[in-house]
């Protein structure tokens, strides 16, 4: 093809027709930057095309991600309430008889306000996003927004909910292992079911029915001191706080995450 434009060339130039030559120059010229411009064109839409294909794969792991989150903070939200319910009950009682009841149902509700859940995370894909600059592939700028704002909030609120827990482990944890006794909450037994089942550790202890009195009588007396009376009613309030706090953080992360979700769905569909 190119000797064949060539020959041509050198006709017009040997039969000195310049005019036809320098149109047949500007044609040719034409020729080439079209051709330049449709490679362009086809480039940039397989740019375009593997930019977007990128960009539906990020949005689908992000929807994984979130699934995952509203699990956990569903079963966050959930040990939160059950938190909140014992120290209702335990508070309840108290201001009642005006004094701490210390038998069963005391000794479960303190020791189910003695445990703390810690605050996960599930963020790898907006991490990734984050590291390798790709958040720009998102294309709807108020769902990329919102998925920063969202993944942001997540953060800080796992700040205050570790700062809290810490609370919890240096301050309360310490005065209920003083008034309280071995009692096992369910959702602990649940953690150890897979080595439970395995037969690595008992499901329980064989224990005298009136294993407890000793200590039930033990603790009351101690209670009796105002200012012990008075300290542990004050960290029953205080652990009854910090579960309302993660319990109104954990709905609102909820409620965002269920709008993000359904956000990201309508995003994929249009992947198809």
């Amino acid at each position: 093809m190119l000797r064949f434009f060539r020959q041509i060339r050198q006709r017009l130039l040997t039969d000195n027709k310049f005019s036809k030559y320098l149109l047949y120059a500007i044609g040719e010229i034409l020729l080439v930057v079209i051709g330049i411009l449709i490679a362009l064109q086809v480039n940039s839409y397989q740019e375009e095309k593997m930019a977007r294909s990128q960009e539906c794969e990020y949005l689908s792991s992000l929807k994984t991600d979130l699934n995952i989150e509203m699990s956990f903070l569903e079963e966050y939200a959930e040990f939160d309430k059950e938190v909140i319910s014992s120290s209702e009950a335990l508070l309840q009682a108290y201001y009642n008889k005006e004094h701490f009841l210390v038998d069963d149902a005391f000794s479960k509700q303190l020791s189910i306000l003695n445990n703390r859940s810690t605050f996960r995370k599930h963020n790898t894909t907006y991490m990734e996003l984050l590291a390798t600059g790709d958040l720009n592939l998102l294309t709807d700028q108020a769902l990329k927004q919102e998925v920063m704002l969202h993944f942001q909030k997540v953060e800080q609120y796992e700040i205050i909910i570790r700062q809290n827990n810490e609370y919890i482990d240096n301050h309360f944890a310490p005065l209920a292992l003083k008034v309280g006794t071995h009692y096992v909450p369910n959702h602990q037994l649940k953690w150890s079911k897979s080595i439970m089942d395995k037969g690595y550790i008992k499901e329980k202890f064989n224990r005298p029915s009136n294993v407890e009195s000793a200590f039930y009588k033990y603790i009351s007396d101690r209670l009796e001191d105002p200012l012990e009376e008075l300290e542990l009613l004050n960290q029953i309030q205080y652990r009854y706080r910090i579960s309302v706090v993660h319990l109104s953080l954990v709905d609102e992360l909820l409620d965002e995450n269920r709008e993000l979700l359904e956000r990201l769905r309508r995003a994929i569909k249009s992947c198809s």
